[in-house]
């Protein structure tokens, strides 16, 4: 199966689930509540997003003084789930930081709204944070004084009709992982207000945090039955492909979404 082929099975999968979660929550629990906005307008002209080969622009992600992003190609996937962090899981950004010896340690945070930007050779997805994460990174020397730190950020894909950066995962640590490692970059935090609205309706759902893996490849096998945990996700994917390479959202679509993300 070809790559895009892969990308357009997902794509309808996450729109099966939609149309089945809405049928199981019944579509009107959130009928009478009142949400903030009643409609999100398509991106348009964006770079990066959707259709866009462009680079992404916003504010630039810097890390404090002191540390410093690398690369880590041969540094296996570590499946620990106490390395994952985020409040969505289309696939892991892998995050490697070395520090120096002006770094005493502490937190750093990764933004709402941080954009990972593909740097592989293939056409694949971006990736966006969608709620801000603290990091603790430990000082200077405590680690041998020059090992680098990994670990992984989970984020939703910005562009619908690329390709996913798991899909040609064959080796033994990340087959079976969504994980597109050494693909990414930490770019710029974007400043789109219709992607902003988004991200604000994730904010305080401590709930939303990923707590397991999942195998993107189950998905293709015959029988395979989607578990019920990864529901309120397929529904927020589906809902930002809408955003940033459909018609925008509607009310139903906001009412749907709030619906998948309530505890």
């Amino acid at each position: 199966m070809s790559t895009r082929d892969l990308s357009i099975n997902l794509i309808a999968l996450l729109c099966l689930t939609t149309l089945t979660w809405c049928s199981k929550s019944g579509g009107a629990s959130l009928e009478e509540e009142e949400i903030p906005f009643t409609y999100l307008s398509k991106i348009e002209n964006e770079p990066g997003f959707g259709d866009s080969d462009e680079e992404p622009v916003g504010t630039p992600f810097k890390l404090p003084a002191g540390l410093r992003f690398v690369q880590r190609p041969n540094h296996p996937f570590d499946p620990d789930i106490k390395k994952l962090h985020g409040n969505m899981n289309t696939f892991y950004v892998d995050i490697n930081i070395v520090a120096d010896s002006t770094w005493k340690g502490g937190e750093i945070f990764f933004p709402a709204g941080l954009v990972v930007m593909n740097v592989a050779p293939s056409r694949i997805q971006n990736g966006m944070l969608m709620d801000r994460e603290p990091i603790t990174m430990p000082p200077y020397g405590n680690t041998g004084g020059n090992d680098t730190t990994t670990f992984y950020l989970g984020v939703a894909c910005m562009n619908e009709g690329k390709g996913l950066p798991w899909e040609e995962n064959n080796a033994p640590d990340t087959r079976n992982y969504p994980i597109g490692k050494g693909m990414h970059i930490p770019k710029v935090v974007t400043k789109n207000e219709q992607v902003l609205k988004f991200l604000s309706l994730l904010k305080n759902k401590p709930h939303l945090k990923i707590k397991q893996h999942y195998n993107p490849m189950d998905a293709y096998r015959p029988d395979y039955v989607q578990p019920a945990w990864m529901e309120p996700y397929s529904v927020i994917q589906t809902m930002f492909w809408k955003l940033t390479d459909e018609n925008g959202l509607s009310e139903a679509d906001l009412r749907e979404l709030m619906e998948a993300i309530k505890k």
